[in-house]
């Protein structure tokens, strides 16, 4: 090899050495920043969760501080010297344990059943917009859309004077008949929901001689399930909590009286300390609290596969 090929060499040797080394600074340089992205968006989380617990927390705490170290103090304690359950005693003994648990069954009767029948019109109606060809459809979905941009609020004077000219307006029926005919909002999320199937499935049960309602309960309830499951603790929680409704329709039967209002009224004025209304609010959180940690699995797996087809 002569001097001038060796000189060549060399060069485009060194030049390939320095091409390599920009690009593998660039690639360094890319992780970096991925890393970074990472932490941050973690740190913001982080941050959000704190924000998010430490209101239940305080509320926690609250409730198995001594009377004595809370008066005394006149201030929250983040470590109570002596905790007690005498707070949680004093609501189910004492004072609203009665009330709470008929509260509380009353809560059931009137959410549940209306809960499990909206689940299964809005899929009736999920179904039909996204696998059911006819005239008219996309037009219909837009006007059950468009009532989603109403405010609840404007409704509610509408809605009392219509109860009123039937004579519901003293009654739990407003509460609980409504609700039967189903949601645009969970009709709009089952709908993107099951976009996600295939139409071959359907065309496969339709050659086997299923009808659509057939092919709904026997095909698409359970390959959707997580989906309803989703639908229905939002929709639970969202009757659970509920307060303006019960509020309007039930001042005259106490009896009637939701979880929601018990609670309001127990605060207001039954109470005889603030940890017995930290101790309520917690005992009121807990059945919503259980049913997450069981169904948290269906619930994820429904927000997550929402959408993946439309």
């Amino acid at each position: 090899m002569t001097t001038n090929q060796k000189t060549v060499g060399f060069t485009e040797g060194a030049a390939a050495n320095g091409a390599a080394q920009p690009a593998d600074k660039r690639e360094k340089k890319r992780n970096v920043g991925k890393i970074i992205a990472r932490v941050a968006i973690y740190a913001v989380f982080v941050l959000y969760a704190v924000w998010i617990l430490i209101p239940f927390l305080v509320v926690l705490i609250t409730s198995i501080t001594p009377e004595e170290e809370y008066i005394l103090s006149m201030k929250f304690i983040w470590m109570p010297k002596h905790p007690t359950l005498v707070a949680y005693k004093g609501v189910f003994v004492e004072n609203l344990f009665t009330p709470f648990w008929k509260a509380f069954l009353n809560t059931m009767w009137q959410v549940v059943p209306s809960t499990l029948v909206s689940l299964l019109v809005s899929g009736l109606s999920a179904y039909a917009f996204a696998k059911i060809p006819f005239k008219g459809k996309n037009t219909l979905f837009m006007g059950l859309l468009a009532t989603m941009m109403i405010p609840g609020a404007v409704l509610t004077v509408p809605s009392y004077l219509f109860y009123d000219a039937i004579g519901w307006s003293d009654g739990v029926l407003p509460l609980i008949i409504p609700g039967l005919f189903g949601g645009a909002g969970v009709t709009f999320f089952l709908r993107q929901f099951f976009c996600g199937l295939p139409d071959e499935l359907m065309e496969a049960a339709r050659l086997d001689g299923l009808n659509d309602f057939r092919i709904y309960l026997q095909i698409v309830l359970p390959l959707t399930a997580p989906a309803f499951i989703a639908q229905g603790v939002f929709m639970f929680i969202g009757g659970y909590n509920s307060y303006q409704g019960p509020k309007l329709y039930l001042p005259n039967h106490p009896e009637l009286s939701p979880l929601s209002l018990a609670l309001a009224d127990f605060q207001g004025g039954q109470a005889q300390n603030t940890m017995e209304v930290c101790a309520s609010v917690i005992i009121a959180l807990a059945p919503l609290l259980v049913l997450y940690c069981f169904l948290q699995k269906y619930f994820t797996q429904g927000i997550a596969m929402t959408g993946l087809k439309a």
